[in-house]
């Protein structure tokens, strides 16, 4: 049976190119910023990796990818070649409609913690980021059986990259952040408000000031639901992506605290200040 739908029709033609299952995923990684394999396959996770060996190696054969040596000499990464650009318009639209029309269509089983914080740190601002190194522990409640393994995350700022940790990097914490996992997706994809969620169904214990800086850096007040760009298309920061070598040593958790020793034990301080 032909693999093509036997048509001269350009949306057939297009088709038989891009509308392979996980093709439309690996060119939004692509698009992403992830240039190796292992990065693409990060933000893919449940694709095997031999049928992600036949998709790249069918978007190089339809000239929509190329493999190249990195800049570096070591190694070799993919890279969208000037047809594979042209699908970004693609990407983008298809993503902007599903966020306006499937929101319905998530599932608890879609609830991946592992592929929020992967799209989290793409959303870092680097250039926002005070000087020096700023961890975050992620602790969800809420997340699918098949992924309680990534119940707990840490995301490790620096201007220099966004470091993601499945295990206890061995740094003292500066914000704690829990919640169910649904509520940050809800956040993440825009249609709730970072300062609303905050305040009723999130918890925050941490650094007051880093409290209220971290939603700027990691731009969540800046996607909407409805007119906003897919988020998952963020600008990408450079990134170290795990370091699953590490002992897991005792959590710190903390309470919220301004600079000068004061606590607070109530979320709702660290946003009280800059209420409208």
């Amino acid at each position: 049976m032909p693999a093509g739908y036997g048509q001269f029709c350009p949306v057939a033609k297009a088709s038989e190119i891009f509308a392979n299952r996980w093709t439309p995923l690996i060119v939004r990684e692509l698009m992403a910023g992830a240039l190796s394999f292992n990065d693409i396959h990060r933000g893919v996770p449940l694709i095997s990796r031999a049928v992600l060996v036949a998709r790249l190696r069918e978007l190089q054969n339809h000239g929509v990818i190329e493999r190249r040596p990195r800049t570096d000499g070591v190694g070799r990464e993919y890279r969208l070649t000037p047809a594979g650009e042209d699908l970004r318009a693609v990407v983008e639209a298809l993503g902007q409609w599903g966020m306006t029309h499937t929101h319905d269509r998530i599932k608890r089983s879609d609830l991946d913690p592992a592929l929020l914080i992967w799209g989290l740190r793409r959303r870092v601002d680097l250039s926002a980021l005070p000087d020096r190194r700023i961890v975050l522990r992620f602790e969800f409640s809420g997340v699918p059986a098949s992924r309680t393994k990534f119940r707990i995350m840490w995301l490790i700022l620096r201007r220099s990259g966004v470091d993601i940790c499945m295990k206890d990097p061995g740094f003292a914490v500066d914000l704690t952040l829990r919640g169910n996992i649904r509520d940050y997706v809800e956040v993440y994809l825009g249609h709730t408000k970072w300062r609303y969620a905050a305040r009723t169904t999130l918890q925050l214990d941490g650094d007051l000031q880093i409290a209220r800086a971290f939603p700027v850096w990691l731009r969540f007040e800046m996607v909407n639901g409805r007119n906003a760009p897919a988020p998952h298309l963020a600008g990408p920061a450079p990134v170290q992506t795990d370091h699953s070598d590490r002992l897991p040593s005792r959590p710190r958790g903390m309470r919220a605290r301004s600079p000068g020793g004061s606590r607070a034990t109530d979320r709702r301080r660290a946003y009280d200040s800059r209420s409208p």
